[in-house]
Order: C-alpha cells, then structure tokens, then sequence
C-alpha cells in the first residue's frame, strides 16, 4: 500500500512540475508587437518592412507576418513586394522551437531554433526542409535582440556544398515605442545651406552634372524614415548668395539644418545647458523653427518638420 502511494504522489508530482514549467516561447516575448523598418540586400536593394509578433491560441503559438517593399531597380522598374506568414510553436516530444513559414513566392521554410547558436539575445533559426527550393538547400533566420524596442535580423542562404550566406539584413523597432517617444532630440540632417558666388549658375550645374532635380530654393532630397518606413522625409540642399546674413551671427559660409523632435523640449534644454538662442520658435505649415549657435559660434538651424505638407505639395524631388 504504501509502494503504490508513494507512487501516486510520484506521478502527482511530475505531473505538477511539468504542468507548471514556463512556456518555452516566453524567451520570445520581447518579439510580440508591431515593427517596422528599413532592409537591403536581396540584390542590392533597400526596402521598408513591417512585421507582426503576436501570441495566439492561450500562448502556445506565436503568429509572424512580414511585409518588405522594395525599391524600383534598373532590373525591376516597378519595385517588388515581399510577403510571408507563419507559426512559431514548441514541438514537445523534441523539445525544440520550431518555426514553419509560408512565403509568397511558394517556399515554405520549417526552421527550428539552433540553441547551440543562440543566446539570450541572439536567436538562431535553421531550415530542417525547404518545398519548392533548390533541392539540398538551406536558410538560416537570425534575430539580434538589441534592447526591447529595437532588434536587427539576418537571412542566410546555403545552396548545396556551399557555405552559408547572407542576402539581406533588417533593422527593426517596435511602432509602439516609436509612437510614444516624444525625447527632445536631434533625428537627422534636414538641410545643407552654403555660400556661392553664383547660386543660379551652380544649381544649373549641380543638374546637369550629377542629376540633382533643382528649383529657386535648391533641391529636395527626398528618403524615408527608418522607423516609419511609410512617410516620406525631406533634407534641403541650397546654395545662398555670398554675403546673406541668413547665416548671421555666424561668419562661417556654411550653416547646417537638423531635424528634430519635440522642438519646445529641446530649446528649453539649451536654455538650461547656457547655448546661445538666436531667435524664438517660428511655426509655419511645414513644421517649426528656430536657430541656435554651437560652441564655435557656428549657426544651426533647428526644424521639427511636418513632412507631410512637402508630400502633398507634390514637385520633382532628388532620390
């Protein structure tokens, strides 16, 4: 009697232990959310991505979506557009991660996560089959955890007796994190201003020489956010008549345009830390302004832009 109770409390308790045990996707939390982006490769091509993480079915599967945009190539005029789904789950009876993809283009990928390879914040997915693919090949998925709002991931791809290689790489953050941060901060070149003794002729050799499309302010660089992939940013290039007092108090021939964010915050910073205000804000449709002076009494301008006005004005843009 006593062998067959202590054998009901054997069976109680591992059962107990393996009930209780942490769902093994939980070392992939920090994926679950909404991401976007920007890649290259895959041919030398830059592209916007937008990716899904999201725990589903009372956590036992994490669904994956990826969408990549790719730019127009001499190769592909109208661009291209990537597109996969799929299911990551815990295969008990192995006791390994296993990630199956559905990809567009008809490869369906079944990885399982290499834990030889991966780390707390390294996470290596390798091909144990491939349909519709070169048959004997291989691809590898890797996620670098960077903080929690920001990871970078790899595609690897091995054709028979070849090593692995890479083909394209992405940097991603979380949309939540991007929507939400509001830190007064410089986010990017917004113009380059300069002197010129003749800013008509200039601009006109600028366009014949190196393709810049121009008009009576320069040109509009035109580029893409790397953490809102879908809006389209401006840098301004413009050459300024020799002598403009635009760059005033500054002697220099030179002044520099940084976009930022939360302008108010900022200047209020600067003020704090002793650095020369020139002027007060200025706002107009396509953002807010105000100039400052750097240690070497070089004058910057400083926009918090709204892009979107540049967008809907529509014009010829260098890109």
């Amino acid at each position: 009697m006593r062998k067959v109770i202590c054998l009901m409390l054997g069976i109680i308790l591992s059962f107990g232990l393996s009930y209780g045990q942490t769902n093994p996707l939980e070392k992939l939390n920090f994926l679950l959310g909404e991401w976007q982006g920007t890649g290259e490769g895959f041919g030398s091509e830059k592209s916007i991505i937008v990716s899904s993480f999201k725990s589903i079915m009372d956590g036992n599967y994490i669904e994956v979506k990826n969408e990549s945009k790719f730019d127009a190539t001499s190769i592909n005029p109208e661009g291209e557009t990537h597109m996969d789904k799929g299911f990551i789950s815990y295969d008990k009876s192995r006791r390994v991660i296993v990630f199956r993809q559905f990809n567009k283009e008809g490869y369906i990928n079944q990885y399982v996560l290499n834990d030889s390879l991966s780390s707390d914040t390294r996470f290596v997915f390798e091909t144990e089959f491939i349909e519709n693919f070169v048959p004997g090949g291989k691809a590898r998925w890797t996620i670098k955890k960077i903080n929690e709002n920001e990871m970078e991931t790899w595609f690897d791809v091995s054709f028979p007796n070849k090593n692995f290689s890479c083909i394209g790489i992405n940097n991603l953050t979380k949309k939540e994190h991007i929507m939400n941060d509001t830190k007064p901060k410089v986010t990017g070149i917004g113009g380059i201003f300069f002197f010129s003794d003749n800013p008509s002729e200039l601009k006109a050799w600028y366009a014949k020489n190196l393709g810049l499309e121009t008009n009576e302010w320069g040109s509009s660089f035109e580029f893409r956010n790397a953490h809102r992939p879908d809006e389209i940013n401006y840098l301004q290039w413009s050459p300024f008549k020799k002598g403009s007092e635009y760059f005033a108090p500054s002697r220099k021939e030179f002044m520099i345009n940084y976009r930022v964010q939360n302008i108010e915050g900022l200047v209020e910073k600067l003020r704090a830390n002793g650095v020369t205000i020139v002027d007060e804000i200025e706002s107009y449709d396509y953002g807010k302004f105000v100039h400052i002076l750097d240690a070497e009494g070089n004058k910057i301008e400083l926009w918090d832009p709204i892009d979107s006005v540049f967008t809907a004005m529509g014009g010829k843009t260098t890109k």
